[in-house]
């Protein structure tokens, strides 16, 4: 009896076992290992499996989106080699075909194994290539998922700083406009509850004629009003932004009868920083209101002054005073000109009425 024999071409397959020291190199590391660790400890053990001398996984990763590079490229490439050291010349130097993994359409990894050998050997070992693409897709949906983890939590971090600055800005706009109301719309309020006064007044007097008039102001009063209102709450002083301080502060104060502006003529028709303009406009505003609230009836002079030490302001009454007793008073409107480095001061006592002065240095 004859027995046949088969040829094979080129080397033949290894054992078996060998199979499994390749599942066991990857999955059996103890802990969590990196995908890096997992890589290395593949590349070592294909070496071994197919007789190289050396072996580089070149895993490509895709780009994320909105990436930065050039618009061709489609993916990166990161490597992992066996053995690390003078892995690369000696791939680089022999000029070897790399062993193409894929995923259906979707390019896994490059495998560059040294000697060529080596590397047909892996091509017609079906189990072994098998198991080897199996091993890289989990190796680089490890990394996907890492780099998605980290661009996650990038972007975690980046949406609560973003919060919490719009948080920031929305409460700074809030207490803007609440100043920005106290300051200016409460100067109109006071004198509109000034005018009603009169205008009862004059009609328990029975001075109907003299009740008109103070109607006919009353009415002024309330247009004016509704526009101080509409420009606060849109975040515009109008009449500040469009004329500058001394036009805004005459159009606000010049009809009230118990204001009298005295006002340097050097600064008609001169501009200051915007917000130094807003500062002391609306100080000027948020001082003569007090001395209408606290001391009604009385005259109230606004003094407007430039010098070399900068723009100064200062809101006399000729009210009753009050005792400071060492406190500082208007301590928001203080802030207000602190964030132009101005200063406040305010002076008074009983019987000799209330002194509101400030400088913002210019």
């Amino acid at each position: 009896m004859r027995r046949s024999t088969q040829q094979t071409d080129g080397p033949s397959p290894g054992p078996p076992d060998d199979v499994a020291r390749v599942i066991d190199a990857v999955h059996g590391l103890p802990g969590r290992p990196l995908p890096g660790v997992q890589a290395e400890a593949l590349a070592r053990t294909l070496g071994g499996c197919l007789g190289a001398t050396t072996v580089t996984i070149a895993l490509w990763l895709p780009l994320p989106a909105g990436h930065d590079a050039d618009a061709a490229a489609e993916h990166t490439v990161q490597e992992y080699r066996w053995p690390a050291t003078d892995a690369e010349a000696a791939a680089t130097g022999t000029g070897a075909t790399p062993v193409r993994l894929c995923d259906g359409e979707q390019v896994l990894a490059d495998l560059v194994v040294e000697p060529p050998v080596a590397a047909e050997r892996l091509r017609r070992w079906p189990e072994l290539h098998a198991v080897t693409r199996l091993l890289v897709s989990d190796i680089q949906a490890q990394l996907i998922t890492e780099r998605a983890e980290r661009l996650i939590g990038q972007s975690t971090l980046l949406l609560a700083d973003t919060r919490l600055r719009a948080a920031g800005e929305m409460e700074h706009q809030r207490y803007q406009l609440e100043r920005d109301l106290h300051d200016g719309a409460q100067h109109h309020m006071v004198a509109l509850q000034m005018s009603l006064a009169m205008v009862e007044h004059q009609l328990d007097a029975g001075n109907a004629a003299e009740a008109g008039q103070h109607l006919d102001r009353l009415r002024e009063l309330l247009a004016s009003t509704e526009e101080v209102l509409h420009t606060t709450a849109t975040g515009l002083l109008a009449p500040l932004t469009d004329h500058g301080l001394v036009a805004a502060l005459t159009a606000r104060l010049e009809a009230l009868d118990t204001v009298t502006l005295d006002i340097d003529p050097e600064l008609i028709g001169y501009r200051y920083l915007p917000e130094v303009e807003a500062a002391v406009y609306l100080a000027c505003l948020e001082a003569v209101s007090n001395a209408h609230k606290h001391a009604p009836g009385a005259a109230v002079t606004l003094t407007l002054r430039t010098s070399r030490r900068g723009l100064s302001f200062e809101v006399a009454d000729t009210g009753p005073g009050f005792d400071t007793e060492g406190r500082m008073p208007l301590r928001q409107l203080a802030a207000r000109l602190a964030q132009v480095e101005g200063t406040l001061t305010v002076r008074s006592s009983p019987t000799t009425g209330t002194r509101v002065t400030g400088l913002v240095a210019i």
